[in-house]
């Protein structure tokens, strides 16, 4: 893809060229590890044809990392190209925007927003939410409105509920897990303390990106030529929404199959089924149950269902290979065990600062740290041991240095094109990271602002 003045945004080929300045640094970095918090520096290695044959091997390895999003992606391409097939979407479409279409639009983004953020605060879901996107996608495309907003209402959905993450088990729950285990918090407490004042930071961000928004909707939506996507062709996106199609019983059935599959998701992963909870692949696997379901109750023949998964899982595979792109950029980082040394020797600048700025370094120090290490989880158990302590003797408290962790890891979700989600949610509605770069970094500014006043409150409440 190309924008006005020609200049090339193709994803693989930004993310690649980082991969090529991440091998560079593996041989520049001391290697090192990070247990417990104690860092130890490692013998580098003489260079030999492993070393440099990992730049080669990073995308096959961070394809093969993230095989579960790449068939979960794979598999909800196919399961959508059945659904259309059926026209259960053209009907179903039809029958939203003559509700939604004349007045209340807003009304509809509105709530898809607070449903997103919802997941994304209180249950920590993001990957989990990409067999969403794709119909938020269609939906927002049929009432008007152009894909960065149909893209923002996930991104800014769920990720930026995540930041605040009153009972996100991804952040809060595996660093107060780990603090416990370090015997700051006592053994048994409860891994939400501080819930109240994580709650109003998520009410406020929701209300910020629901402003957001709208703002920049009715903008487009009253002349269309002020939008970021002017000039690209996202025709195929919108779904039809014609009202000489008829809605008829086997159209509700295969609704019906969507929506199921979407409550057995949030079921399954929330409490589980028989005792176990879902994992990414369970997710899959309802959706191909439903899209096959679907096909033959939408009157598809076995021979068309087939037809119709390989063409849909072929549309989608652009999609599912950016993913393990932008996995290889951790995967050679963490191969050459240099993560461990950057950890280290940032964390180590923090020292000596006051609280307000300990707290602001942090919040900036995790938000570079994230373009490399994308896991909120992963992040934490690593920083955590080291991090919290250097803030406490700073002055912070355990909870306002987690707050700080939160906001690092955050706000940047939505900004690194090294976190594969996110690229996948911006390729559902043909979005350049450029082009999302434009709509979203004002907002990201403003986010960064909340968080260092809030990081205020917290010092001076002694959350």
């Amino acid at each position: 893809m190309k924008d006005k003045k020609g200049f090339n945004v193709n994803p693989f080929v930004l993310i690649f060229c980082i991969v090529v300045i991440a091998w560079i640094f593996t041989f520049i970095i001391t290697p090192g590890t990070l247990t417990d918090g104690v860092y130890e520096p490692m013998p580098r290695n003489a260079v030999n044809f492993n070393n440099v044959f990992n730049l080669f091997r990073a995308i096959p390895m961070g394809l093969k990392d993230t095989s579960n999003l790449v068939i979960l992606i794979l598999t909800i391409g196919a399961a959508l190209e059945i659904y259309k097939r059926t026209g259960a979407f053209d009907s179903g479409i039809g029958v939203l925007v003559q509700k939604f279409g004349q007045g209340s639009s807003t009304a509809l983004l509105v709530a898809m927003i607070i449903v997103f953020s919802l997941m994304g605060g209180f249950l920590g879901w993001i990957e989990v939410l990409i067999p969403f996107c794709p119909l938020v996608v269609g939906v927002v495309l049929a009432l008007g409105y152009d894909s960065i907003v149909a893209v923002a209402v996930v991104i800014l959905g769920c990720m930026g509920g995540f930041v605040a993450g009153p009972t996100n088990l991804y952040t809060v729950g595996v660093c107060n897990g780990i603090l416990q285990n370090m015997g700051i918090l006592p053994e048994g407490s409860d891994v939400f303390v501080g819930l109240g004042l994580r709650v109003v930071i998520w009410v406020i961000m929701t209300g910020m990106s629901i402003a957001y928004i709208l703002f920049y909707a009715n903008k487009v939506k009253k002349d269309p030529s002020k939008s970021l996507m002017d000039g690209v062709d996202v025709s195929d996106l919108i779904l039809e929404s014609s009202e000489e199609v008829k809605f008829t019983g086997r159209h509700a059935f295969v609704i019906l199959s969507i929506v199921a599959a979407m409550i057995m998701t949030v079921i399954g992963m929330q409490k589980g089924f028989g005792g176990k909870k879902w994992a990414i692949d369970d997710v899959s696997a309802v959706f191909l149950a439903s899209a096959l379901i679907s096909g033959l109750v939408g009157g598809l023949k076995p021979a068309e269902i087939a037809d119709a998964f390989i063409a849909g899982a072929k549309s989608a595979i652009g999609g599912a290979m950016i993913v393990g792109f932008a996995r290889a950029v951790y995967w050679i980082m963490n191969t050459a065990n240099v993560n461990a040394t950057i950890i280290y020797t940032g964390i180590q600048l923090l020292k000596g600062l006051p609280p307000m700025g300990a707290a602001i370094g942090i919040i900036l120090l995790v938000s570079l740290i994230n373009g490399l290490i994308p896991s909120g989880s992963g992040k934490g158990a690593l920083l955590s041991p080291i991090l919290v302590p250097i803030a406490m003797e700073l002055g912070l408290t355990s909870q306002s240095s987690v707050l700080a962790y939160q906001f690092g890891d955050g706000i940047t979700n939505m900004f690194w094109f090294s976190y594969g989600t996110l690229m996948i949610f911006l390729t559902y509605g043909k979005v350049s990271i450029q082009k999302w770069w434009k709509f979203f970094v004002p907002l990201m500014i403003a986010f960064f602002i909340l968080s260092f006043v809030m990081m205020g409150v917290a010092i001076g409440t002694g959350f």
